[in-house]
């Protein structure tokens, strides 16, 4: 990729309808953040530690929350059942999780990290955060810390979205437009 695309800023474009253009939506921006940084890790992950980042996104929330289920998992992660699901899988697989029955509820697991994953996860962490740091490391420390608030305030938007339904989300009146078909 050549540098000057890596070094164009994202211009307000518009189209004919008046919008911003679709790349310098904020939404499409962290997207692709995200997938670059995810596109690095998951190398690095892949590599070093056998993980992807699912695995190693769920190994995280188990060594985080012990016990969680697998419906937690996807819960606290943000990540939808079938990644989950084939995370949990590869990591009772290579001994990294284990899974155990539900004292109160025999239906339902529990997921634990064994002394496997423990390992792992206490390998990963200073990975993950020397990445990260190297990643802010342009940032001023006033940066970072702002970065910080207008990433938890993001979030916070997200998940209250997520808690109101897409049509709530966008403004639309669910009863206004009828049940979906």
């Amino acid at each position: 990729m050549s540098n000057k695309l890596l070094n164009s800023q994202p211009s307000a474009k518009t189209t004919q309808s008046g919008d911003l253009a679709a790349e310098d939506l904020i939404i499409d921006r962290l997207a692709t953040l995200s997938n670059l940084v995810g596109r690095g890790l998951a190398r690095l992950y892949s590599v070093r530690f056998g993980l992807t980042i699912s695995d190693w996104r769920v190994l995280a929330v188990i060594s985080r929350y012990p016990g969680a289920s697998s419906n937690a998992v996807c819960e606290l992660a943000a990540m939808d059942k079938v990644r989950v699901s084939r995370a949990v899988s590869r990591l009772l697989d290579s001994d990294r999780i284990e899974r155990r029955a539900d004292q109160q509820d025999r239906r339902r697991c529990k997921l634990y990290l064994t002394e496997e994953g423990h390992d792992i996860h206490t390998e990963v962490v200073p990975v993950a955060r020397a990445y990260e740091a190297k990643l802010v490391a342009g940032l001023t420390a006033g940066e970072a810390a702002l970065l910080e608030r207008l990433l938890a305030s993001l979030e916070g938007a997200a998940h209250g979205m997520a808690r109101e339904g897409f049509p709530m989300a966008v403004g639309l009146d669910p009863k206004a437009h009828g049940k979906p078909r």
